[in-house]
């Protein structure tokens, strides 16, 4: 499992999870995501196409922000995490991921770690060694995500970086010869490296919610906030390998 991940920079596991599971939790997404909308619907009709921090949300009651954290670290999830991370792995944020307000928005190109402030010889040493991994789960059928395999440790070819970078008259939604299309169905899993070339695909009313681990090493403690980690109640509660 490692190997393929790190040799691909994604794992795809379809049916991961059961009807079960998935509404234990999809009842407390959706409440997030309408009021999520009440409050930012602006941003959403200029553009935005994600949300975050569910789990410091005073949107959610308590109880719901419990029920997801033991949705994060059940343990069939935090076993691949295990698995996938080189050495110690740290719970960092969720996000929701859905469909443009303007169906006619284009989609993009991007590695993560393009927001991060790093140089671009910064970024190059870091994705060399440094992890950061979305685990995504669809609540509904979607195009998926498309992304260039291998490019978790490798950089961008010329066309790929001036692509991403929007140079040379290129656009970040421009095709890409070595990019690789996951589709993805209700219950699938799918493990990415942020610091992949990818870009999500829009359709179908996407509505995914992801759990991001990172490495649990310095240089990320500052993109951690504590308000999105567990109290100290919480955590006798909880399984705490990745807190």
């Amino acid at each position: 499992m490692q190997n393929d991940f790190e040799l691909n920079s994604y794992l795809y596991i379809p049916n991961f999870f059961t009807e079960e599971e998935l509404k234990q939790i999809e009842p407390i997404l959706e409440k997030f995501h309408q009021q999520w909308l009440n409050e930012f619907d602006q941003y959403f009709k200029e553009g935005l196409i994600n949300s975050h921090s569910l789990t410091s949300s005073t949107y959610l009651t308590k109880e719901e922000r419990f029920q997801l954290f033991q949705f994060i670290t059940a343990k069939k999830l935090i076993d691949i995490v295990t698995t996938i991370f080189p050495n110690k792995a740290k719970f960092l944020n969720t996000q929701l991921f859905f469909d443009p307000y303007n169906k006619e928005q284009k989609n993009y190109w991007h590695r993560d770690i393009q927001y991060t402030g790093l140089s671009i010889e910064e970024q190059k040493e870091s994705i060399k060694t440094q992890n950061v991994i979305h685990f995504r789960i669809p609540l509904k059928k979607e195009e998926g995500i498309e992304l260039i395999p291998g490019t978790h440790r490798q950089w961008d070819l010329l066309v790929e970086e001036e692509t991403r970078l929007s140079i040379n008259d290129r656009k970040p939604s421009d095709a890409l010869e070595r990019g690789k299309t996951i589709s993805l169905n209700r219950g699938d899993l799918l493990l990415f490296s942020a610091n992949s070339i990818h870009r999500g695909l829009y359709g179908y009313e996407r509505f995914s919610f992801d759990i991001i681990y990172c490495d649990d090493i310095p240089e990320f403690n500052a993109f951690i906030d504590p308000k999105n980690q567990p109290n100290k109640q919480e955590l006798t509660l909880l399984d705490n390998r990745v807190f």
